[in-house]
């Protein structure tokens, strides 16, 4: 367990909608991100109070909706998987530009 995060490689499985609005996963893309391992409370965007265990730092603007799934593999040899709680993109200061998106799961 990481209190300040460890660089990992991830695989984000997106998901997205077919014609009759059933979701369906797209291709999984392999990423670089700072994985942090610990259980804390957030608010997410709708006023639920959720308790997370892990929270992803994706460098750039990445798309992430709540139907997506995030694999990695621990330092050990397990497999982590998780869906995605909540998210939040951050920016330059003053600018419309995304510097990372942090995921909660």
């Amino acid at each position: 367990m990481s209190l300040f995060g460890y660089p990992a490689t991830i695989v984000h499985v997106q998901a997205s909608k077919d014609d009759w609005g059933r979701p369906i996963m797209l291709p999984p893309v392999v990423r670089d991100a700072k994985v942090i391992e610990e259980q804390k409370r957030i608010r997410t965007a709708n006023g639920e109070e959720v308790t997370i265990s892990y929270e992803v730092h994706i460098e750039g603007d990445v798309a992430v909706s709540l139907n997506d799934q995030i694999n990695y593999k621990y330092q050990t040899t397990e497999q982590i998987s998780f869906r995605v709680r909540h998210f939040e993109k951050k920016k330059f200061l003053g600018t419309d530009d995304v510097k990372k998106v942090i995921v909660y799961g």
